[in-house]
């Protein structure tokens, strides 16, 4: 990926969103707005490599927290975390998938561009969402740690693809639920009553 290729696309999904705007087309206009910002945002953040900049400073701060619970894990310059095990250590890159930068730019495209909220409240639900969602990383990334570290390499495959992997799921919906779907269900319950419509 270019720079003069990203600079283009940018181009073409600014174009895309006026247009969107301009012809008001609800629900398909919502989620290609919100489709192109977190697609649009990865991109630019791989070009940048800001993933491995989240990378660096998650594996830091796990290195800080293990650390006071007594666990000397190590690191490199890099984006990794070096464990370990009962058999020796055991290495972890923090890629683009397990920064949760990815996660981070679905929630933001969602939530920016979501029409049931005054832009006030989009900011800063979208501070909290993005807090909530790199804690949420640093726990599942923890629960891979302590369980290779406790069980060995042989874990990895469990910790990370299963174990880890659900409690991130149900992490992020709890999110999801409390900073869209609750207040979507608020206003739509008062948006009833106020019609005198019934409440379901």
């Amino acid at each position: 990926m270019t720079t003069q290729l990203l600079s283009v696309l940018a181009a073409l999904y600014i174009a895309g969103m006026v247009m969107l705007r301009k012809s008001r087309f609800g629900l398909f206009g919502y989620l290609g707005r919100a489709f192109g910002c977190t697609a649009l945002g990865v991109m630019i953040a791989q070009v940048g490599q800001w993933n491995v900049g989240l990378g660096r400073v998650e594996a830091r701060t796990l290195m800080t927290l293990f650390g006071w619970m007594g666990l000397q894990i190590g690191g490199s310059d890099g984006a990794s975390v070096i464990v370990p095990d009962p058999t020796g250590w055991s290495v972890l890159n923090i890629g683009v998938e397990c920064s949760a930068l990815i996660e981070a730019f679905i929630f933001t495209g969602l939530l920016l561009f979501y029409p049931r909220v005054p832009a006030g409240q989009r900011i800063e639900r979208l501070l909290i969402g993005l807090a909530a969602t790199y804690l949420i990383n640093l726990v599942r990334m923890a629960v891979i740690i302590a369980m290779i570290h406790w069980l060995g390499k042989e874990a990895a495959s469990l910790a990370h693809a299963v174990v880890a992997r659900l409690i991130f799921f149900l992490g992020i919906v709890v999110v999801y639920w409390y900073l869209l779907t609750l207040p979507t269900l608020h206003v739509v319950r008062r948006e009833l009553e106020i019609t005198g419509r019934a409440v379901l």
